[in-house]
């Protein structure tokens, strides 16, 4: 069961990349599209910033079970 928070690190990495480098890949596109509606201006940031606090919650939780 370890390996769902493996992937959930992952995803987390990919947001926080996608954020800081204002990526345009289709993925991250679809992500942007979405939180633009609320964030506007801020969705790189939200994005980036939610990226690292899923990355640090899914490597506690794949590191302790």
């Amino acid at each position: 069961m370890s390996w769902y928070y493996w992937v959930g690190f992952a995803i987390g990495i990919y947001m926080t990349w996608g954020g800081a480098t204002k990526s345009s890949a289709k993925p991250y596109f679809f992500l942007h599209a979405r939180a633009r509606m609320l964030w506007k201006q801020q969705a790189h940031t939200f994005l980036m910033i939610s990226g690292i606090a899923v990355s640090l919650v899914m490597l506690f939780l794949a590191l302790t079970r």
